[in-house]
């Protein structure tokens, strides 16, 4: 029993060495395989950074464009408020104007149709 159990034995170290001979080619082709994640990280990163500071830069011109719209939102809503106080003062004065003299000229065209009123009548009745 002792030849077979030598046998057994060096087929266990047989198996035991063709599986640390697998382990170590797997250990390998991990090891390559994260040297190229490696390197592909590092080329991406590379690749990234001026990306990120153009994109730094266009947030800054943005950011300074969104606060020159506003600036001159507020100017236009400013102007526009003008505008209207203007508007609404010429309606109040030409209201005033109106209210003031549409009495006195409605009155004298009614004593000028008056007047013609009676030189016409007048007229009329030296003729009949």
């Amino acid at each position: 029993m002792e030849p077979v159990l030598v046998i057994a034995l060096i087929l266990a170290l047989l198996c035991l060495s063709a599986l640390c001979i697998y382990l170590i080619v797997v250990l390998v082709r991990v090891r390559d395989t994260l040297n190229n994640v490696e390197k592909d990280f590092k080329e991406m990163t590379s690749r990234a950074l001026p990306i990120l500071e153009n994109l730094e830069y266009i947030t800054a011109r943005v950011k300074s464009i969104t606060e020159n719209i506003d600036d001159q939102v507020m100017v236009v809503r400013e102007s526009i408020s003008s505008v209207k106080q203007i508007a609404d003062n010429i309606v109040a004065m030409e209201r005033k104007v109106q209210d003031r003299i549409e009495g006195p000229i409605l009155d004298a065209v009614s004593f000028v149709a008056s007047v013609f009123n009676g030189v016409r009548t007048f007229f009329d009745r030296l003729r009949v």
